[in-house]
């Protein structure tokens, strides 16, 4: 960020906010950011150890058994006259 876009910013806060809730307000900000910052760093923390681990043995696939053969119905002897 650019210093006057922070001077920017804090002058706008100073006018939406007050000047007597300016500092409580700045205070609880930072108090997020910094939990923020805490949490991202315990996610990139657990991202690095999962992606670091080394692959699980995989166990291949077990073979397809080949269904049974279907035959087809024996024909039905018909009668003849």
């Amino acid at each position: 960020m650019d210093l006057f876009e922070i001077v920017l910013i804090l002058a706008i806060a100073l006018i939406v906010v007050g000047p007597e809730r300016l500092p409580e307000v700045m205070r609880t900000v930072g108090k997020v950011l910094r939990e923020l910052r805490l949490a991202s760093n315990t996610v990139l923390h657990e991202l690095t150890e999962v992606l670091d681990e080394p692959p699980a043995k995989v166990r291949p696939p077990a073979p397809k058994s080949e269904p049974p053969a279907v035959q087809p119905p024996a024909p039905v002897p018909t009668e003849k006259p």
